[in-house]
């Protein structure tokens, strides 16, 4: 194969020796056609996954919060609203 860049032969490489030009490419003939329609409802599920990742994470942290809440003041409640801190 030849590098179209520095013209060098390099066999059945796909890296030239010489320049290092990355000479494999995707042919265009095996890219599979999409409308513009599908490539929306690509890129919307690909922003919903996100979305709800980032859903679920900040969900968790409003639960520890709340749960830590409740429990403050289960132990308030118990200790008659005395909190007794290092002894």
């Amino acid at each position: 194969m030849k590098c179209p860049r520095c013209m060098t032969e390099n066999g059945n490489r796909t890296i030239c020796s010489k320049c290092g030009y990355f000479m494999y490419r995707v042919a265009n003939q095996n890219v599979e056609k999409r409308s513009n329609t599908q490539r929306a409802l690509d890129d919307a599920k690909i922003a919903g996954k996100s979305f709800w990742r980032i859903f679920r994470i900040v969900w968790i942290i409003i639960v520890i919060i709340v749960m830590s809440f409740w429990l403050l003041a289960l132990m308030m409640w118990l200790t008659g609203g005395q909190v007794v801190l290092g002894q």
